[in-house]
C-alpha cells in the first residue's frame, strides 16, 4: 500500500477491504474489494483537488486498487495487472506518448502505470503510480545499438499527463536508459505562448500568433539574472504585460516576463523578476491590522500590477494595496494594506503563509521589508479562545499562526515576563549558576526531571541554584511546596519567568519549551528557551517506534530548535537510534533513566495490561467521533473479547488513549472497570504488559512484569510509520503474538511461570537497558558534578 498525500489517512487496507479517512471532506469510506467492479470508476464525492493518485493498494500480485482524483471527483477503481489492460473512459487518465525510437517505447497500462517495452512487447521496466507528487528515477542497463550520435544523451520517449511527465533518456557512453518522473506545472498561463516540456530540462516555447518557436535549457538559467529567450516583437499582443507565465519544474519555479528589450526567463527569484521594493510598518487595530508604507515593483511593466494579498493560495484573497496618493508622483509608491482579522481564519491549519500577486495568481511571498528580522513576532491577538499570531519566518516572509490561547499571553503575565527580563539583566554577575528542572508543560512531578531534582536537593550543592517548576494546579504542589520551600517555583509566577532568564541549564525529561508550553510566540522568552543548554533525561527508552518516521523528524539534531547539551541513554543499542538522528557519541551520556530507579510493582499487583501505541493517522476519525471505525478501537475490542472468552477479563487492564477511555466508559459501561486512564498507575498494577510499539514495555520489564509484543497488525503499522521500528523478532525482549488467540495463550504462559521471564529475553532486555542496579540517578548526578553543572 502506498499513500501519496496528507489528505488521506488509511485506517485499514487488506485483501478484503480499503478503509480510509478523507480529510478535505471530513469523511471516512469503507469499500469491500469484492464489490468493486474491475475497470470501473466508482464515484465517492466531489473534491477541489487536482488530478492525482491519492492511494495505491495492491491486495494481490495481479490486482491494483486506486483512490484518485479526476476532474474534481474522488474515485476508486480496481484493475487487473498486465499489458493488455488500458482504460479509455472519461474517468480514467489518458497519457500522451511521444516515442522517438523504434526499438523501445513507452506505453500506458492501467490507470497510471507506464511500461518501457521493446519491439516484442517485452516489458523492460514498469513505473507504477505516475500521477503522484513523488519523484522517481531509475537507471536500466540496456544496449540500444547506437554507434554514433552528436550528443551523449538522447531523449527516446516522453509520457505526459497534465503535470506528470516521464522522460526516458539514453546515455550513449554508459549504455543506460534513465527514466525520470518530472513534475511540470503551469501556474499562470500566457495568452499567446505555449509551453511544452520536451525532455529533461528542455522547454519549448511557441507563439501561437506568429509561429515563432524556441527551445530553452532550463538547467542553464542563472538564478539571479534572467536569460533572454525571445524578442519583444515575437509577442506583440503582450508587450504591456509583465509576467506572462509562471511554471514549475519539480521544486524550481520559473517566470517568463517582459523587459524593454525582450522576453526573459528567470528562476526562483520573484523579487528580482518584479523589482520589488518594500518598507512597511504594521499597525494593529481592533478588528483589522494595517501594513502602511512603501510597496513598489520597479520592473518593466510591473508598476501597480501586484497589489493583491493572499492567504495560502489564489482561493483565499484577503485584501488589496490602497494608494491614496497614486496621482502624486512623489507619493504614489506609498499606501497600505487593511487586513481584516476575520479573513485570516480560513481553515484548521496552524501556520499559513501570506502571499502577494495580481488578481489572477500568487507571484511572491509577502514581506514587510527586506532584511527583516527572522522569526520575529509582529502581532499577538486573542480572538475568541484562540491566539492569532502574525510573524516572520526564518526566510523573513510573513505568516499567520493560530494556537489555543494560553495564560502566558495575558497582559499580567506579559508584564511579569518583561519585568523578569529586565531584572535578569541586573542580576549579580557573581551569582551562582541556575539549573531548572521540569516535566511536561511543568504540570507534573513524577518522571526523571523530578527524580533528579529530588536527589540534587538531598545533595544540597553549594555551587549552583536548583529549582523545580510546577503548576499550582498540580495535586502534588502543596505537599512539595512544604518539602522544598523556595526551591519549588510556581508556573506562571514572576519567579518562574525570572528563573528562565537566569537559567544556565535546563534538566528535564522533555524538550526545553515544556518549561512553559509546547508553542511560544514571545520572542525574547522563546530565544532564551532555545539558547539554554538542555540535559535531556528522556521519559522512555528510545527503542520502540522508529526514529526516522516523519512524526519524529523534529527531534533530529539538524532540525531540533533547542540546544541539546546531552541526552541520557540506557545502552549502546539505544545510542544507535540517536546516531540515526544525527547525534554523535559526545552528545550522549549512558546512565539509564532516573525514573526507573523508583519503578516498582504494587503489592498484590495482578493485572494484564494492554497498551497499544497511539495511531496518529486515525485522528480524523477520532475527532469526528467515529471511534468505532478505528483499528485502535477494533484492536481493543478484539483483545477484550479474547480475554473474556478465556475467562481472564477480570485480570485485563486496558490502557488506551484518553479519548478511547472516555468512549468505552460512556458507551460500554460493562467494561468501565477494566479501563485505566493513567499509564503510570497501570504500570504499577500489571504483572503482564502487552503492547505493539510502546516504549513503556521496557519500564514494565524493569518492574518485573512479563512482556508480550502483540504484532497482529505489524505490517500495517510499519507502513503507517513509513519506517521500520528498531525492535523486531530478533531482538524483542519478550515473546510475540500474531493474533488474539496466541496473545491469550502467551498470557496464560506468563501466569504459569509466575511472570518469570525466560533467560534469552532477559539477555535481550539487558542489551536495550544495560542498568538494573537502581543507581541511574546517581550516575546522572555524577555527570552533572563532573561537568560543573551542579
Amino acid at each position: 500500500m502506498r499513500v501519496y498525500t496528507a489528505d488521506v489517512d488509511v485506517i485499514q487496507a487488506d485483501a478484503r477491504q480499503v478503509h480510509f479517512f478523507f480529510k478535505p471532506a471530513d469523511e471516512s469510506h469503507i469499500f469491500l474489494l469484492e464489490e468493486l467492479e474491475f475497470q470501473q470508476a466508482h464515484f465517492i464525492c466531489d473534491v477541489a483537488l487536482a488530478d492525482q493518485i491519492l492511494l495505491h493498494h495492491q491486495p494481490s500480485a495481479d490486482v491494483h486498487v486506486y483512490v484518485y482524483v479526476k476532474n474534481q471527483e474522488l474515485l476508486i477503481t480496481k484493475e487487473w495487472d498486465g499489458l493488455s489492460h488500458f482504460h479509455d473512459q472519461p474517468h480514467f487518465y489518458s497519457f500522451t506518448m511521444t516515442n522517438h525510437h523504434h526499438l523501445v517505447s513507452l506505453r500506458q497500462v492501467g490507470l497510471t502505470r507506464v511500461v518501457l517495452i521493446d519491439q516484442q512487447n517485452t516489458v523492460i521496466h514498469q513505473i507504477d503510480d505516475v500521477a503522484t507528487g513523488e519523484k522517481s528515477l531509475v537507471e536500466i542497463p540496456y544496449e540500444l545499438g547506437f554507434t554514433s550520435t552528436f550528443f551523449r544523451f538522447t531523449t527516446i520517449a516522453v509520457a505526459r499527463y497534465q503535470d506528470y511527465h516521464l522522460v526516458a533518456t539514453y546515455d550513449l557512453f554508459r549504455k543506460v536508459i534513465t527514466i525520470e518522473k518530472i513534475l511540470f506545472s503551469i501556474e499562470r498561463f500566457s495568452e499567446t505562448l505555449v509551453l511544452t516540456l520536451t525532455s529533461k530540462n528542455e522547454l519549448t516555447l511557441k507563439n501561437i500568433e506568429t509561429g515563432v518557436k524556441t527551445v530553452v535549457n532550463l538547467a542553464r538559467i542563472p538564478r539571479n539574472q534572467g536569460r533572454k529567450v525571445l524578442l519583444l516583437d515575437d509577442v506583440k499582443s503582450e508587450k504591456k504585460r509583465h509576467v506572462l507565465a509562471i511554471f514549475k519544474e519539480d521544486a524550481t519555479r520559473f517566470f517568463i516576463y517582459t523587459k524593454s528589450d525582450g522576453i526573459y526567463i528567470g528562476k526562483n527569484n520573484p523579487f528580482k523578476v518584479t523589482g520589488h521594493q518594500v518598507n512597511l510598518k504594521m499597525v494593529s487595530g481592533f478588528r483589522n491590522v494595517y501594513f502602511v508604507g512603501r510597496s513598489t515593483h520597479y520592473a518593466y511593466q510591473a508598476a501597480g500590477k501586484y497589489e493583491t494579498l493572499y492567504l495560502k493560495d489564489e482561493q483565499h484573497q484577503v485584501t488589496t494595496f490602497k494608494r491614496p496618493f497614486k496621482n502624486l508622483p512623489l507619493l504614489r509608491r506609498y499606501g497600505y494594506y487593511k487586513v481584516p482579522l476575520s479573513r485570516l481564519f480560513r481553515d484548521d491549519q496552524i501556520h499559513t503563509n501570506l502571499f502577494v500577486g495580481d488578481k489572477k495568481a500568487v507571484v511572491h511571498n509577502f514581506k514587510r521589508r527586506f532584511g527583516d528580522k527572522k522569526a520575529k513576532t509582529l502581532l499577538r491577538k486573542k480572538v475568541g479562545e484562540q491566539l492569532l499570531v502574525i510573524r516572520t519566518t526564518l526566510g523573513g516572509n510573513l505568516t499567520v499562526t493560530r494556537i489555543p490561547f494560553a495564560p502566558e499571553y495575558t497582559l499580567w503575565n506579559r508584564l511579569k515576563i518583561s519585568a523578569a527580563y529586565v531584572a535578569a539583566k541586573f542580576s549579580r554577575k557573581d551569582a551562582l549558576p541556575t539549573n531548572l528542572y521540569f516535566e511536561k508543560k511543568s504540570e507534573t512531578a513524577a518522571e526523571s526531571g523530578f527524580r533528579v531534582f529530588e536527589r540534587v536537593m538531598e545533595l544540597a550543592p553549594k555551587t549552583s541554584r536548583n529549582y523545580f517548576i510546577l503548576s499550582e494546579k498540580s495535586p502534588e504542589f502543596s505537599k512539595l511546596k512544604e518539602r522544598f520551600g523556595k526551591a519549588l517555583i510556581a508556573k506562571y509566577s514572576f519567579r518562574h519567568y525570572l528563573a528562565i532568564f537566569q537559567a544556565n541549564y535546563f534538566i528535564s525529561s522533555e524538550l526545553s519549551n515544556h518549561v512553559l508550553n509546547d508553542r511560544l510566540y514571545i520572542d525574547h522568552l522563546r530565544q532564551k528557551l532555545m539558547d539554554v543548554p538542555l540535559v535531556f533525561l528522556q521519559h522512555g527508552i528510545m527503542f520502540a517506534k522508529p526514529v526516522d518516521n516523519p512524526m519524529a523528524f523534529g527531534f533530529h539534531k539538524d532540525k531540533n530548535l533547542y540546544t541539546m547539551y546531552k541526552s541520557v541513554i540506557s545502552s549502546q543499542l539505544e545510542a544507535k537510534e540517536f546516531y540515526k538522528m544525527g547525534y554523535v557519541k559526545e552528545d550522549l551520556i549512558q546512565t539509564g533513566l532516573a525514573t526507573l530507579d523508583f519503578a516498582t510493582l504494587d503489592p498484590g499487583a495482578d493485572k494484564i495490561a494492554y497498551m497499544p501505541t497511539y495511531r496518529y493517522w486515525e485522528e480524523g476519525l477520532i475527532y469526528k467521533g467515529d471511534i468505532e471505525q478505528t483499528t485502535y478501537y477494533k484492536s481493543l475490542i478484539q483483545v477484550i473479547q479474547a480475554f473474556e472468552k478465556a475467562g481472564l477479563l477480570d485480570r485485563l487492564l486496558l490502557v488506551p488513549h484518553n479519548k478511547f477511555s472516555t468512549f468505552i466508559k460512556e458507551n460500554m459501561p460493562a467494561y468501565e472497570s477494566i479501563i485505566s486512564d493513567n499509564p503510570s498507575v497501570a504500570l504499577k498494577q500489571s504483572v503482564v504488559f502487552i503492547t505493539d510499539y510502546s516504549s513503556a514495555i521496557y519500564d514494565a520489564i524493569f518492574r518485573g512484569a512479563y512482556p508480550i509484543f502483540y504484532w497482529e497488525e505489524k505490517e500495517m503499522l510499519i507502513e503507517q510509520y513509513k519506517a521500520i521500528p528498531p525492535v523486531n523478532e530478533n531482538n524483542a525482549p519478550g515473546p510475540i503474538a500474531y493474533d488474539a488467540e496466541q496473545l491469550v495463550e502467551l498470557a496464560k504462559h506468563a501466569i504459569s511461570r509466575e511472570y518469570e521471564l525466560e533467560q534469552n529475553y532477559k539477555d535481550r532486555y539487558k542489551a536495550i537497558n544495560a542498568f538494573d542496579d537502581r543507581k541511574n540517578t546517581e550516575r546522572i548526578l555524577a555527570f552533572l558534578q563532573q561537568d560543573n553543572i551542579l
